[in-house]
């Protein structure tokens, strides 16, 4: 078993890691300019993005030829997926690719701007995290086939973020900035998966503008000195399965 999978906080890859499977992060299948992935079973695993897909995904996967006898999607998400199944069934289909099994796994969301942390620290027991996991589990290694239902309404308000929400989302630089707290560590480089965080020796980092709204460097600094201009919490999460060093070996970019 193979697994695809793109993470910026650890959820995704948390679940992935669940699975007896070697894991291939995605940022680094671009950096290693590979685009086959061949095996019995075949996941891919990816958190919702303004109820769609996240472009690193997006773009991978256009690219990319899926060779399995069974393959699933899972989409982790904190508030809603809203139809992003749809738009990955629609995704493979581009290139040839399908999927047999499609579910989503409610999570913590951790998406600064609309959401408190600590809110969703206290409501983590009402989301059953291990129970629907370990049935997704059991689900995939009997290669149960699923279709996805999304709903025609959340099909319809997912088609139309994937070219509004999302096409904006890439942030200003003038979104981020690094109290004097930050100390130059160069983590929040390292955690970035589309190397949008630049820094010369321990000077402060600056943001460029391809951001691909994961918020891996803002949760992911130790000192919590990165900070956005509309933030509903001041708490920063990483899953408590993952390591920062897992984030890092995800992620970092090696050019």
């Amino acid at each position: 078993m193979k697994i695809l999978y793109f993470t910026g906080t650890g959820n995704s890859l948390a679940v992935a890691k669940r699975f007896e499977a070697e894991l291939l992060s995605i940022p680094q299948m671009i950096n290693n300019n590979e685009y086959v992935v061949e095996d019995d079973i075949v996941g891919i695993i990816y958190p919702v993005y303004a109820f769609s897909i996240p472009n690193i995904v997006r773009e991978y996967l256009k690219k990319c030829t899926i060779n399995s006898k069974y393959t699933f999607v899972i989409a982790t998400y904190g508030n809603t997926a809203g139809g992003s199944l749809h738009e990955m069934k629609k995704l493979l289909a581009q290139n040839g690719n399908k999927a047999d099994y499609y579910e989503k796994l409610l999570m913590v969301d951790n998406y600064l701007p609309f959401f408190d942390i600590d809110k969703q620290l206290e409501n983590l027991g009402k989301k059953n995290i291990e129970e629907n996991l370990s049935q997704i589990v059991d689900e995939v290694n009997l290669k149960i086939p699923k279709r996805e239902r999304s709903g025609i309404l959340n099909n319809i308000f997912s088609a139309i973020s994937a070219v509004t929400i999302c096409k904006l989302e890439k942030y200003n630089p003038k979104m981020f900035y690094v109290n004097d707290e930050c100390i130059g560590c160069g983590i929040c480089k390292k955690v970035c998966p589309v190397g949008n965080v630049f820094q010369g020796g321990k000077d402060k980092p600056v943001f460029g503008k391809e951001c691909e709204s994961c918020l891996s460097c803002t949760h992911n600094c130790p000192k919590n000195a990165i900070k956005l201009k509309y933030q509903m919490s001041d708490k920063r999460f990483r899953n408590p399965e993952v390591s920062l060093n897992e984030i890092i070996m995800a992620n970092e970019s090696f050019e």
